[in-house]
């Protein structure tokens, strides 16, 4: 059946004063009209007028507004209600009054839609209703013109507002995720759909019989764990978000469709949308359960996965050129999308854990990986705006030599991480070992709690050390495929979900690489630890474990002798304890520069002890944390390890470098009396191995 509607015209008037933008004092005073046809089927509403001068929009307040009735009458909201012009008018000879000449102007139009309400008489009692976008068949829409558009630019034509299933308008309504409780009206949300920029790929508003872009257009307050957006078109957003319980308010650029409505998520950067600036605080720091995977590769610049335009360049993406293909590909040469694949949700994600490999750079250099941050200023320039990056560092990169490093990298804005290169160019691998979630009240299910233990070795092909099904045969050889058990011994819990090892690799007879993953399960195309011929090196992995309670090594392409170290595990936890927070990466201890330490090389057989809790924004409670330790300019062979203080030295080792190199690890490690840690340097092959030492902190346990 054919929809019928009602049309009506509405012609504005503009009365200008003579005082123009800049206070000054015109010889005649000008008059402005702007013309439009409104085309509705009933609907009672308001439309507000916003007339810029110049680019400068003055207060936030409208600098008119008129209320309108599907018979075509207009309501003066400007007047006093004592006035003896106020109420309805059928006539707009008296206009509407601004200052200035504007040069800009924007309407923006609210149906009001209880049905039954004329909303012609004030006495009616609904006709003082507000609007209420989670209801009736229409939205509001926004139109904006400027005297650039040419001489009939006053001129606008016909305005449709957006009609559920007409033109593919659609209900918007999205989801609010918090580890708190979300009260009714807790989250206000003001949407404007946009045009694209001319580079940009995302759907453009709807035009009218003018040619002038009609976009969607809604204030809303939230109901509960629910955003609304009114009735919508696919489009072009941008989007203001006010956390009233936290006093949190930004706005950013977001693409929405009927198939791709974004999640608020108030503990997320940008709270979850792909370009932000805040207005008001910043991005709060999340806390979750882990959640593991299995092993999955979401990045490979060889082969475009993840980023499909080639190795990674110089730098972090930010770019000055206003040129919109190079700012584009520079975002998508450094941005990392984690949400969305490999298992990962979309949202209520704070953070990821990935096994980072840089294969063969092309210099000597470092990788540093954090989250995509919200912008400090315009938003519309955001790769220009970024901030200062963390002086840490997760990967040390050598000439040519592929190595790894397990990195945990807080979710950023659109849900992706951010990496910084200070190489020439290289080319990088990510492969996903599990995911943290934010705690969300409406989360299914919330993830493992960590649980640090002693350090204790397992494996060691060299000592006949492990299950027999490991140790047999000694050395592994190429493509050998080993299990052994974890779960059930060594106070690993026999429900333990994933367990945290640190694999090394001794005298390897070439190029090669290990893949850890839980038994009972394909082999994945990750890896994590890469072999080089004759060098001993260290690697974490966090490795989900079979439904048999094992977990399975495999060595590609070159044999090796391998040692495997405990350091902790996940598990359900019930009390609501060992939640992971991710945070930007914080140095805490430098020999170089006398940062947590004395300003000096750490000498063979040397212990230092690490303070972590209470200091550089790590809680005084914290029972364990996430460490990148890195070696640098050692004078020989050697190697460090690091524990709770008050436990005794494990025999473990977390980092195995080489003279001269500077080589990094990650480890997880509970703390031990009063929040610290031990770190010992090895006396190595020669006796008197020194070496500088580095501490960055990644995130921690509580």
């Amino acid at each position: 059946m054919k929809v019928m509607k009602t049309r009506f015209v509405i012609v504005l008037s503009f009365l200008v004063s003579s005082l123009f933008a800049f206070g000054q004092t015109a010889n005649a005073a000008a008059s402005t009209t702007i013309h439009f046809n409104l085309i509705t089927q009933g609907t009672v509403g308001t439309i507000g007028l916003d007339a810029i001068y110049n680019n400068n929009e003055g207060t936030a307040a409208y600098d008119a507004m008129v209320r309108w009735s599907a018979s075509g009458r207009l309501w003066n909201f400007d007047q006093a209600p004592s006035s003896p012009t106020f109420g309805w008018r059928t006539s707009l000879s008296d206009g509407m009054t601004v200052q200035g000449s504007p040069t800009m102007m924007r309407l923006e139009i609210y149906p009001h839609p209880p049905t039954g309400c004329s909303g012609i008489n004030e006495n009616d009692p609904c006709y003082w209703q507000t609007y209420d976008p989670w209801q009736g068949n229409f939205g509001g829409v926004q139109v904006q013109v400027d005297s650039s558009m040419g001489a009939n630019w006053l001129n606008v034509g016909n305005i449709d507002l957006p009609q559920l299933g007409i033109n593919g308008a659609f209900r918007l309504q999205g989801d609010i995720l918090s580890h708190d409780v979300v009260p009714d009206n807790r989250v206000e949300v003001d949407i404007f759909q946009i045009d694209c920029n001319y580079h940009e790929t995302c759907v453009h508003p709807p035009s009218n019989n003018h040619g002038v872009d009609i976009g969607a257009f809604t204030s809303s307050k939230s109901r509960g764990n629910a955003w609304t957006g009114g009735i919508a078109y696919d489009g072009h957003y941008v989007i203001y978000i006010r956390d009233t319980a936290t006093g949190r308010a930004l706005h950013g650029i977001v693409d929405i469709s009927s198939d791709n409505i974004p999640a608020i998520d108030l503990d997320a950067v940008c709270f979850g949308i792909p370009v932000c600036t805040f207005d008001s605080g910043s991005s709060p720091t999340a806390t979750g359960g882990f959640h593991s995977t299995t092993p999955t590769r979401i990045l490979d610049t060889r082969n475009g996965t993840g980023i499909t335009n080639g190795q990674i360049l110089f730098g972090e993406g930010s770019e000055t050129s206003t040129n919109p293909y190079i700012r584009a590909a520079q975002a998508a040469n450094h941005d990392l999308k984690v949400t969305g694949i490999g298992g990962v949700p979309n949202s209520g994600v704070s953070a990821v854990l990935l096994n980072i490999t840089a294969v063969s750079p092309s210099s000597q250099g470092f990788i540093s990986i954090g989250p995509r941050p919200a912008g400090n200023g315009d938003v519309f320039n955001d790769q220009f705006t970024y901030g200062a990056w963390p002086s840490a560092s997760n990967l040390n990169t050598e000439v040519n030599v592929t190595v790894p490093n397990l990195v945990l990298a807080r979710v950023g804005a659109g849900g992706k991480i951010r990496i910084y290169n200070y190489n020439d160019h290289s080319h990088l691998v990510a492969d996903l070992a599990g995911w943290f979630d934010t705690s969300a009240a409406t989360a299914p299910n919330h993830g493992n709690a960590f649980v640090g233990i002693s350090p204790i070795r397992i494996v060691d092909t060299r000592n006949q050390i492990g299950d027999d099904s490991v140790v047999a045969g000694g050395k592994f050889s190429p493509f050998d495929d080993r299990t052994f058990t974890v779960a059930g011994i060594n106070g690993i819990p026999a429900n333990a979900d994933s367990v945290v090892l640190n694999i090394t690799s001794v005298s390897p007879t070439g190029s090669g690489y290990v893949t850890a993953y839980p038994d009972n399960t394909a082999r994945p195309t990750a890896s994590n630890l890469n072999l080089i011929y004759l060098v001993d090196r260290s690697n974490l992995a966090v490795v989900k474990i079979g439904d048999n309670g094992k977990v399975r090594l495999f060595t590609g392409e070159a044999g090796t002798h391998l040692i495997v170290d405990v350091f902790g595990y996940y598990v359900h936890g019930s009390n609501g304890e060992g939640k992971t927070t991710a945070v930007e990466p914080t140095r805490i201890f430098d020999t170089r520069n006398g940062v947590g330490t004395s300003q000096e090389r750490m000498q063979a057989n040397e212990t230092r002890t690490v303070q972590v809790a209470g200091i550089d924004g790590i809680p005084s409670n914290a029972t364990a944390v996430y460490l990148n330790v890195t070696s640098v300019d050692s004078s020989a062979w050697g190697w460090l390890a690091v524990w709770p203080t008050g436990s005794p030295m494990p025999h473990s080792s977390n980092v195995n470098f080489t003279k001269g190199l500077t080589v990094p690890n990650m480890t997880i490690v509970q703390l031990g009396t009063d929040g610290t840690l031990q770190v010992y340097n090895d006396a190595g092959f020669s006796g008197t191995t020194s070496t500088h030492v580095l501490i960055d902190v990644m995130g921690y346990v509580t």
